[in-house]
């Protein structure tokens, strides 16, 4: 007979999902348990982005290939499935990736790719819509000690800006599954409007994005890095915490173009809460006050009397955690 208790002790753990987060500049693999914990991850740059090369498919699977097999190698019990999040618009019913407007991929079947080179079954989504499934699951707006929010808007604000809208408790993906792209939202016209590649001028993408933000700060009289290239929003971050002026005005000026985007969103969809996550989301100190006060002139108040907004608890492990939650959905 077996003791009380013998068999969850002799039973061994699920397998953790192996989760892929594929940014603009980098790409982490991970495992990640079913309770939302990241066992092992690992970050790396694009090997052709870091040497001045559009991303290319063929450059991708030469970096990703080698990355998953070292995880795999890690993994004990080895994971039956792989989560990857994606940018751009991404078709997950048949796992293909549609365009990233940032690199040359269009219409790559990578789903499939996957499954075929590791034996996994393999969930891709776009990686704004798998971090709102971990925020629903892991994070503050459904995650262990926090009251489930149904109805909730996910902005990353990262290389790119892209939304996720979160309804009565569901993903909401739109007619053809792109709703949500709070990137292309204008928030500035005129001479100053820049140009995006998707056909049109003065979107938050352009202006707001890290991207954006750098552009901004050299605008407005900051310096260029030693070696003469645009500072990345980490570096502005930390600038802004030293005390430079352009880099403080630059963040104010990032609360501001986020606030029209945000405000219009809100205006629209009547969110419970907002959640703000990406890389550029780390310095949300720095333009909260900026944005808070854009809100207050741009979003309907007594149609949105309880409206939050605050930054994912998630950080900057959104992305891989909502690769995880892909792969820990059931059917």
């Amino acid at each position: 007979m077996t003791a009380p208790g013998g068999a969850a002790k002799n039973r061994r753990p699920k397998p953790p999902v192996l989760a892929l987060d594929m940014g603009g500049s980098k790409f982490i693999t991970g495992l990640v348990s079913e309770d939302g914990k990241i066992l092992r991850s690992r970050r790396q740059n694009w090997s052709e982005t870091a040497a001045g090369k559009t991303l290319s498919a063929e450059g991708l699977l030469a970096d990703i290939y080698p990355a998953i097999r070292n995880m795999l190698a890690l993994a004990d019990p080895a994971p039956l499935i792989l989560g990857a999040a994606i940018p751009g618009l991404a078709d997950p019913s048949r796992g293909l990736w549609v365009e990233a407007s940032f690199s040359g991929i269009r219409d790559f079947p990578v789903a499939s790719i996957l499954e075929k080179e590791f034996g996994l079954s393999v969930k891709i989504e776009n990686d704004v819509n798998a971090c709102a499934l971990a925020e629903r699951k892991f994070g503050c707006c459904g995650g262990p000690g926090c009251e489930p929010v149904d109805d909730f808007l996910w902005v990353t604000v990262s290389n790119g800006i892209g939304g996720c809208i979160f309804a009565r408790g569901k993903l909401y993906t739109g007619f053809s599954g792109n709703a949500g792209e709070i990137g292309h939202v204008i928030v500035e016209e005129g001479p100053g409007a820049r140009p995006c590649k998707a056909g049109h001028r003065g979107c938050a993408e352009m202006h707001a994005s890290g991207r954006g933000l750098a552009k901004n700060y050299l605008a407005l009289g900051g310096s260029r890095t030693a070696e003469g290239t645009e500072p990345d929003a980490k570096a502005i971050e930390a600038l802004a915490r030293k005390g430079d002026p352009a880099a403080i005005r630059t963040y104010q000026l990032e609360g501001l173009y986020l606030g029209r985007a945000i405000g219009a969103a809100v205006n629209l969809l009547n969110p419970g809460r907002v959640i703000i996550g990406g890389g550029v989301s780390l310095g949300y100190d720095l333009f909260k006050v900026s944005l808070e006060e854009t809100l207050e002139t741009h979003v309907y108040k007594n149609a949105n009397p309880r409206l939050r907004v605050e930054p994912s608890p998630l950080g900057y492990n959104a992305a891989l955690l909502g690769a995880a939650a892909l792969g820990l959905e059931e059917g």
